[in-house]
């Protein structure tokens, strides 16, 4: 059955007796004041906890003490005065101790230790099929949740951060219990075909004073186990499914998942509290992150991943032979990481003539399994990179191979032949044991080399004995180095590496949810960096990161604090986050970036694989392999209206986002306006819809039928409106053209960039900067062989195949100006190649170019070393590198 993309939640509440003792648990005097001298508190080893690890609580208390007892939160107890506890399920708990003696009692709930407990690593394809619940508070409501008043109305937004990926499981019901009594309530249905995540508010009142277990549960179910059970019934959509179907739903394939939290509920005139160090700042030790990325990172593996979620993670968790120095003064300040030193020609790591580059490795480094880092392992993860230059989808590893290997890694029949695949590999990169070196051997001289060794994308050092392990390892013979080729292909991939990692950065992963979060924890074999800010100390913090699918949720997170950083909030809820500034509960923080968005054109669609996306989507296979047609398109754009209004710079008067033309984006070397465009003859688009009409009716295609969606980020509202106000135009034009706006995860998007794989008519692409040069824009965005070009058509053969050799030949010397551009050593004449290349790029209209962004950030006001996060090859401004900052 057709995985549906219409989602709805029945909320309902069920009498479900999580504690069969519970009623409240009471394990303190109901009078306010203690009778001990002092009142007694609480530490524990850690303030964020993964299900199933143990953790350490101690009661401080002074006087003659009889008996200490605990209450843990998750309706457990215990007696000691250290006491160990696991707990079971992910949630947000209230620790309370009881100290009592002769002379009297003492406890700490005037300081109740708050703890936050993560899901624990579980089977990425279990993953698939669960969803993750969130609980937040409507702080003007209840401004001291999770403490509430006898009496008063309790109002909880339940939400999730992801639905289910796997094909055919989708969202049954909401299942809530308060803890405290059986509770009916009648069934509520949300529709969600807009595609934008629902939630829903559940009100409660306490009637009794204590602590209580609130449990909010998510039940998915597979549908295609289910469908036959609701034909039966003569229910004809199973997206609605009745309380009657509850039953049936815990009887088919499913899976629960809960989330608790403690409730404490406080008697009028009462003094209870939630204990806060460090002044005002929250969980010192925890930097809670809420990212609005759905799906979370397709790969953690820095061989394969080439998008900012996941890069974000590598950053972390990986180190490179050298990196960017922080702050945005910085684009081309860079320090030695693995490596001692930066190579020069004064100091000897560069050759005279700029083809030779050798590193010497650090001494002592050490991954976080504590094996030693060494040349060797340096040396594979290169080999590693340059073996995957040709995966699909598309990898960072062209980066590196643009140097080393004929053709960038393109040349024709590389990759099909062992023999020089092996030679040209080994000739690129040598090592030495006894000096711990490794050099590489350039093709060419680059000025820019260095910055492609800065990117973690393609150059983080792996532990080579860790991917041994982990079948990963690489026979050394020319057939070995062709057969690891295919593990750069999806359907390939090594799934332990995907998920897992293994670096000798400040931090490694403690446990990951695959597509709803990650822990990150301090890596405890960090080699720091003596005077380099940020990377001479050790972190001492946990890193907790939850990828959101809509930024409905992230709002509410930020609106009840539940975060440090909030990232990926859409314009239109700026006036929100203003407001919350103004009260000095946020700092906000805008910069300006190489961040490009675009709609890109597919001239040859998969139509089968359409298909599958929705039954009614039809288009001829290379419709946009048309001039004419494209520009009918690119001109029914209205890039003005995009800006102000959709964007928002108007309406919310800032500058989010501004229009721009071409793969070069403001900033970077060789960027050029879109008015010198149209001065040297190129065809710029703009707003026009009577030429919009006529380049339709030009090309040969008006009046025949299209009904095709327009692929955007999940969670990108914005986005999602550009396509349905551009979908409204080309119908205005022409009945007989139909476009839907359809949200789709990054992963699926990202995995249909295939060559002859992709069903995407239009879709959605953003470009973040892999060094500071033009050549990182301008070969994937118009290259045959880039990343974007391949799975496109965009290539000379199949214009001409297709009728339109003029084009083909436009394309094929755009081809020829990249390769001369990277074949001179002539900054200039480079420079002016590329220039060429990016206005043949605008005249043959692969794109409607959207805008060029800055950056805002949401921190809370405790954070420190922001500054520090505003390097714009930290993808483009848009990755943490938590080792700036501090609370």
């Amino acid at each position: 059955m057709e995985k549906k993309n219409l989602y709805v939640i029945l909320a309902v509440i069920i009498a479900v007796v999580i504690i069969a003792a519970a009623i409240g648990v009471f394990l303190y005097k109901p009078a306010t004041t203690s009778t001990l001298p002092n009142l007694v508190s609480v530490t524990s080893s850690t303030q964020l906890a993964t299900v199933g690890s143990s953790v350490q609580f101690t009661a401080k208390v002074t006087g003659n003490v009889k008996n200490i007892s605990w209450n843990f939160g998750d309706g457990t107890t215990g007696t000691g005065l250290v006491v160990n506890h696991t707990y079971t399920s992910p949630g947000r708990y209230l620790v309370f101790v009881n100290a009592t003696g002769p002379d009297g009692y003492s406890n700490n709930l005037k300081s109740l230790w708050s703890i936050n407990v993560v899901p624990q690593e579980i089977n990425p394809a279990i993953a698939s099929k669960e969803t993750e619940p969130i609980i937040t508070f409507n702080t003007t409501a209840n401004p001291d949740a999770p403490i509430i008043g006898l009496n008063s109305t309790l109002f909880i937004e339940a939400s999730y951060l992801e639905p289910p990926t796997a094909e055919n499981w989708s969202m049954a019901y909401y299942v809530i219990n308060f803890g405290d009594e059986i509770n009916n309530v009648t069934p509520v249905y949300y529709n969600t075909s807009s595609g934008n995540f629902m939630h829903t508010t559940f009100e409660h009142v306490y009637k009794k004073t204590g602590f209580y277990i609130l449990n909010l549960s998510i039940i998915t179910y597979n549908e295609s186990f289910f469908a036959n059970k609701i034909v039966t019934n003569n229910l004809t959509d199973i997206q609605y499914l009745p309380s009657s179907y509850y039953s049936q739903v815990l009887s088919s394939q499913h899976y629960s998942v809960s989330y608790l939290l403690t409730i404490f509920v406080k008697s009028p005139g009462q003094s209870v509290g939630i204990l806060k160090m460090s002044g005002t700042v929250p969980n010192p030790g925890i930097i809670n992150v809420a990212e609005v990325q759905p799906g979370g990172p397709d790969s953690i593996d820095p061989s394969i991943e080439y998008e900012v979620t996941g890069m974000e993670v590598i950053c972390n968790v990986y180190e490179t032979l050298i990196a960017y120095n922080g702050s945005h003064t910085s684009l081309s300040s860079l320090f030695p990481m693995v490596a001692k030193e930066i190579p020069t020609v004064e100091n000897g790591g560069i050759s005279p003539d700029h083809l030779n580059y050798t590193f010497y490795i650090r001494s002592g480094l050490k991954f976080a399994n504590g094996d030693p880092l060494t040349v060797y392992d340096v040396y594979m993860s290169f080999v590693r990179s340059l073996l995957f230059v040709q995966g699909a989808p598309g990898t960072p590893d062209w980066i590196i191979a643009q140097d080393l290997l004929p053709g960038g890694g393109f040349a024709p029949g590389l990759f099909t032949n062992g023999t020089a695949l092996y030679s040209n590999i080994t000739r690129a990169l040598t090592y030495d044991n006894v000096t711990q070196s490794i050099t590489f051997h350039l093709l060419k001289p680059d000025p820019a080399f260095l910055y492609y060794l800065a990117d973690p994308l393609g150059a983080s050092i792996q532990d080579y004995k860790w991917l041994v392990e982990h079948g990963a390892g690489i026979t050394f013979t020319p057939s070995g180095f062709l057969n690891y080729t295919q593990f750069s292909i999806s359907a390939h991939y090594n799934r332990f590496l995907q998920y897992n990692a293994m670096g000798s950065g400040p931090f490694m992963i403690g446990s990951i949810l695959v597509g709803q979060s990650i822990l990150l924890v301090p890596n405890p074999n960090y080699t720091p960096i003596p005077n380099v800010t940020g990377y001479n100390h050790a972190p001492v913090y946990k890193v907790y990161i939850q990828w959101l699918k809509d930024p409905e949720t992230a709002l509410m997170m930020l609106k009840s604090s539940q975060a440090d950083i909030y990232v990926g909030l859409p314009q239109q809820d700026y006036p929100t986050v203003a407001s919350l500034q103004s009260k000095g509960l946020i700092n906000v923080y805008s910069f300006p970036t190489f961040g490009l968005g675009q709609f890109m054109f597919n001239f040859d669609i998969n139509e089968t694989l359409l298909s599958s996306i929705g039954s009614g989507y039809h288009i001829p296979q290379h419709y946009f392999a048309n001039l004419d047609v494209r520009r009918a398109f690119a001109f029914a754009f209205n890039y003005d209206n995009y800006i102000n209004n959709i964007v928002g710079n108007a309406i919310y008067g800032n500058n989010f986002s501004f229009h721009y033309t071409g793969a070069i984006p403001l900033g970077m070397p060789g960027y050029i306006s879109p008015s010198q465009m149209r001065n040297d003859g190129v065809v710029v688009p703009y707003y026009n819809l009577t030429l919009a009409k006529n380049y339709l009716i030009k090309s040969g295609q008006y009046n025949v039928s299209i009904n095709i969606p327009v692929i955007v980020w999940a969670g990108d509202p914005v986005d999602y409106a550009a396509a349905s106000m551009w979908a409204e135009a080309m119908h205005s034009i022409d009945p007989n053209i139909q476009m839907t706006p359809m949200y789709m995860s990054p992963n699926a998007i990202i995995g249909y960039w295939v060559p002859g794989q992709d069903p995407m008519p239009i879709n959605i692409g953003n470009w973040w900067p892999d060094f500071p040069f033009p050549s990182d824009y301008i070969i994937p965005y118009y290259y045959e062989n880039g990343f974007w070009g391949a799975p496109n058509g965009w290539n000379p053969q199949l214009l001409n195949q297709t009728g339109y050799s003029d084009q083909a030949i436009q394309d094929a010397q755009l081809n020829n100006y990249i390769s001369l551009a990277e074949n001179t050593d002539n900054y200039t004449l480079a420079l002016h190649y590329y220039d060429l290349a990016d206005e043949i790029g605008v005249n043959l209209t692969f794109y409607v170019y959207l805008g060029q962004q800055n950056s805002f950030w949401y921190y809370a006001p405790w954070m420190k070393g922001v500054e520090y996060e505003e390097n714009p090859m930290f993808g483009a401004g848009g990755d943490t590198i938590y080792i700036y900052l501090s609370k």
